[in-house]
C-alpha cells in the first residue's frame, strides 16, 4: 500500500511535470502491483490542480473532462479524516514540520497504514522521513 499527494499524481495530468516515478507509479496501480491509499480531499485537489493548469493555460478545457474521467478509473481506497483522533494528529504533524493541514492529511494517513508516501513536495517528503515511514 502507498500514499501519493497530488503534487506527486498531479503529474500524470500534467505534461510539464511528467516523472518517470510518477508514471511508474500509474503503471503499477493499474496493473495490480500497487494498492494506492487517499484522504477524500486528494480528488478535490486533483480537480483545483487541472482548473489551476488550465487558467495558466498549461493545459486545454477539453483535458479537464478526460483527467476527471480517468481519475475515476484509477483503483484506489479512500479514507477519511473526519475522527477526533485523527484531526488531532493532523493538527499536531501540521505545527510539528510545518506543513499545511492537507498535507498534514497525507502524512497522517501514511502514518495510519504504515506505507510509503510519495510526494514532490520537499518538506512532506522529510517529514514522512523523519517519522520512519517505509521508503
Amino acid at each position: 500500500m502507498i500514499v501519493a499527494d497530488a503534487s506527486f499524481t498531479g503529474a500524470w495530468f500534467l505534461p510539464d511535470e511528467s516523472t518517470r516515478a510518477a508514471e511508474d507509479m500509474l503503471k503499477d496501480i493499474l496493473a495490480g502491483k500497487e494498492e494506492l491509499a487517499l484522504p477524500d480531499l486528494w480528488s478535490y485537489e486533483m480537480v483545483n490542480l487541472l482548473l489551476s493548469a488550465l487558467k495558466r493555460k498549461r493545459i486545454h478545457e477539453d483535458q479537464i473532462a478526460v483527467a476527471i474521467q480517468i481519475l475515476e478509473s484509477i483503483p484506489c481506497s479512500f479514507y477519511d479524516h473526519q475522527s477526533l483522533l485523527a484531526r488531532n494528529r493532523i493538527a499536531a504533524f501540521a505545527r510539528r514540520y510545518d506543513l499545511s493541514a492537507y498535507d498534514a492529511c497525507y502524512l497522517e494517513l501514511a502514518d495510519r497504514l504504515q506505507c510509503k508516501l510519495y510526494s514532490s513536495d520537499n518538506a512532506l517528503s522529510k517529514a514522512a522521513k523523519d517519522m520512519g515511514l517505509p521508503k
